[in-house]
């Protein structure tokens, strides 16, 4: 059964209107993720994105004091499974994986309910719609304005109305077919085609008799159908070149029909419904029309028909490709993601035993920490930015429990440059204003890399030697250890692989801690054994 904890977690942080997020970086993080699905694999991800959350195990009195929206679980017949809870009043609404919705009461939530909860920060300052979204928004209410005032702007019989809305329904049927066979599931769809007896719209869908030639099926004919008679008469109108595609529409659904009884010997719901509407289309065309039209309106709807044809199948194609990538993507990320094979490469890398920290040089995170990472980048280096942002996410979720040295390879022969007038001002920022700011000033840096905007937001440098020297010894311990790039990640005395992007950096760093947490303990209580 394919999992569906993505939209599960896309419910809890909608309901707590957390929208800063990429939905499809999402579902790639959790679905790459090892222990997927499971509670970890949730929390890593919302961590990934800088999400606040928690993941505790609470009493079952604790029910009330819990937010309105949280993630949990819940016993069923088959085992534990992952919900989304929303209280309200004294009512629990909860998702199932499998997308299906259920009310409780409170007593009789209690009797299903596991007490482990994620819960995340509700944001009552963040905003519910992104600029990608506002503009798709407001070009679709462009579009549902000039199609009120096309259609406004006409008179309507009976039958053009029933026309109209038979073409739309079919357009609706055909689009839920094509889904189908692509691939894409839908529970609602499921249930819509399992309410006829033997029905099995996969089946019949993707059935090679369902072929008509060698890249277009019968749903994709469905689609081109109706979609040219809606299309024709947004443009055009009701005219009787209509009944002409109404009628060699007949001999395939006599086809579909035949093809469900007789050779695939299955019933599919939506094709069905194509049919009844598809005859009903017809019915409506023959009673409207009589059987000579205007020869002067076939060109207007055979262009209609082609470039909706050819823009359709070049879409579709498109579509087909994406999916293809994107699952190739889902394994390549897996297999990135396997931490046999990073530990491996991990201690094959090369090796720089002098780890040492630099006398008030830049340390983010707990300077206590046996866990060290010694980061080596450039303000002008491109590639540094991904890896800053993996190291403030390293630092945002595990910062107490390990540190991060930042590094700048920078040539102070003449500090006067821009480069070296950022690298100084950020340890000025670092020293006077702390860990934090420091953060914000080099992230502002990388999202812009635009020197006066820098500089006017953040200040000038006052050049102080310490930093110089600093920035100095910096630069020497880089030469020494043959570190001629930038990002360079020292893990404790192992360089980060190259083989590795920084989106990966985080994932790994929090299995390194656990891993090295648990050896630390475990030498301290065979220390501690007599």
């Amino acid at each position: 059964m394919e999992h569906k904890i993505v939209k599960i977690v896309e419910h809890v942080l909608i309901q707590n209107k957390i929208r800063d997020y990429n939905k499809k970086d999402l579902e790639l993080q959790l679905q790459i993720h090892p222990n997927y699905p499971s509670f970890q694999s949730i929390t890593d991800t919302l961590d990934y994105f800088d999400i606040d959350n928690i993941a505790v195990e609470v009493p079952l009195e604790a029910l009330d004091q819990l937010p309105n929206s949280f993630i949990s679980l819940v016993k069923t017949e088959k085992g534990e499974e992952i919900v989304s809870v929303k209280k309200k009043n004294d009512v629990i609404r909860i998702k199932q994986s499998s997308l299906k919705q259920h009310k409780y009461t409170l007593d009789e939530f209690k009797t299903i309910w596991e007490p482990k909860v994620i819960a995340v920060e509700y944001n009552e300052t963040q905003k519910l719609t992104s600029n990608q979204s506002f503009l798709q928004n407001l070009l679709l209410f462009a579009l549902g304005i000039s199609l009120v005032f096309i259609f406004i702007d006409r008179s309507w019989s009976v039958a053009q109305v029933l026309f109209l809305t038979t073409s739309l329904a079919g357009a609706i049927f055909s689009f839920f077919a094509l889904r189908e066979s692509l691939g894409f599931q839908s529970q609602a769809i499921h249930q819509f085609c399992t309410s006829v007896g033997n029905s099995n719209c996969g089946d019949v869908i993707n059935n090679a008799s369902g072929k008509l030639f060698k890249n277009l099926s019968l749903a994709d004919a469905g689609v081109l159908f109706f979609g040219s008679l809606l299309l024709y008469q947004i443009f055009y109108g009701f005219q009787s070149v209509l009944l002409i595609p109404s009628l060699i529409g007949v001999p395939f659904v006599i086809y579909s029909l035949y093809s469900q009884a007789f050779i695939i010997k299955k019933w599919c719901a939506i094709c069905l419904a194509i049919s009844v509407v598809s005859i009903a289309t017809t019915i409506i065309a023959i009673r409207s029309f009589s059987f000579t039209f205007e020869a002067s309106l076939i060109p207007g709807f055979l262009l209609i028909t082609t470039v909706f044809a050819l823009s359709y199948l070049f879409i579709k194609e498109r579509i087909k490709e994406n999916k293809t990538y994107r699952t190739e993507n889902l394994r390549l990320n897996q297999f990135k993601r396997d931490s046999e094979i990073f530990s491996y490469l991990l201690s094959i890398s090369e090796k720089i035993l002098d780890n040492r920290t630099i006398d008030n040089e830049i340390v983010l995170g707990n300077p206590n920490s046996t866990f060290k990472i010694i980061s080596l980048t450039n303000p002008m280096c491109g590639y540094c930015k991904d890896a800053f942002n993996a190291y403030a996410k390293v630092i945002k979720a595990m910062g107490s429990n390990l540190q991060i040295v930042i590094r700048l390879n920078l040539n102070l022969e003449d500090p006067s440059t821009e480069v070296n007038q950022i690298g100084l001002r950020l340890f000025e920022i670092y020293h006077d204003q702390g860990q934090e700011e420091f953060i914000n000033a080099y992230s502002t840096w990388f999202e812009d890399r635009t020197y006066t905007n820098w500089i006017k937001k953040f200040g000038q440098s006052s050049t102080n030697p310490k930093y110089i020297q600093i920035l100095n010894e910096q630069s020497s311990w880089a030469k020494t250890n043959n570190l001629m790039y930038t990002p360079a990640s020292l893990v404790n005395q192992s360089l980060y692989p190259k083989k590795y992007s920084y989106h990966e950096f985080f994932y790994f760093i929090s299995i390194l801690l656990e891993n090295y947490t648990d050896e630390i303990s475990e030498q301290t209580q065979a220390v501690a054994m007599p």
